[in-house]
């Protein structure tokens, strides 16, 4: 390994595929401060690389770009025939919502995540879900269509992500959602866990704001 000061773009990208994920970690934070025109397009070729370490890598690369990065990941999701590909897109949009809590997601980005809801592959399908949870508030919406959808697998995940979000709404469509009759057996039941943890959410918050 090469001491990241005296790194080339290509030392860098070496250091990607290292099987430590510090090393990798501080060979993208180098891409981001020193190379992040040059780096950006190299790292979303890498997300059909069949190395397993370096997409992944290039993921969590991507997602510390940032806003920077969100219209490159909508092209190439939209463009893209592959589905490990889409859902690495869709990874990285969760990466970087989690880097950045509170991101406003542009309209090209969010439309990404909307064909992503309807992929015809069920892990781009689901991650998006689990990015959508990591958006928060702007992105409740389309959780709440997701958790009223047919797709179970979709609705459990977006049920669950719901109930990490901080928003009256969320109570409210868990509430409706363990009314109604014909709710799939297993969505109702993660919903009734779901209002466990909103309530306890609220009931710390009212705890420390007393205090």
């Amino acid at each position: 390994m090469v001491p990241v000061s005296t790194c080339t773009l290509d030392d860098l990208f070496e250091d990607l595929g290292h099987p430590n994920p510090y090393v990798q970690t501080e060979a993208f934070l180098a891409m981001v401060r020193h190379h992040p025109e040059a780096s950006l397009p190299r790292l979303l070729q890498l997300l059909d690389h069949q190395d397993v370490v370096r997409r992944r890598a290039a993921v969590r690369a991507l997602g510390a770009f940032g806003e920077r990065a969100m219209l490159p990941l909508a092209e190439k999701f939209q463009t893209s025939l592959d589905g490990t590909v889409r859902a690495s897109c869709v990874k990285a949009y969760a990466q970087i919502a989690s880097n950045v809590p509170g991101i406003a997601f542009p309209p090209e980005a969010m439309e990404a995540l909307v064909a992503a809801l309807g992929d015809d592959s069920p892990v781009v399908g689901i991650a998006a879900v689990m990015a959508l949870g990591q958006v928060g508030e702007q992105a409740l919406p389309l959780l709440i269509q997701a958790c009223r959808g047919a797709n179970e697998a979709q609705a459990v995940a977006a049920v669950n992500a719901m109930a990490g979000i901080d928003h009256p709404d969320v109570a409210t469509c868990l509430a409706e959602l363990a009314a109604i009759d014909t709710t799939d057996v297993y969505v109702r039941e993660t919903v009734v866990s779901a209002l466990a943890r909103v309530d306890d959410l609220r009931s710390r918050q009212a705890s420390v704001q007393s205090s």
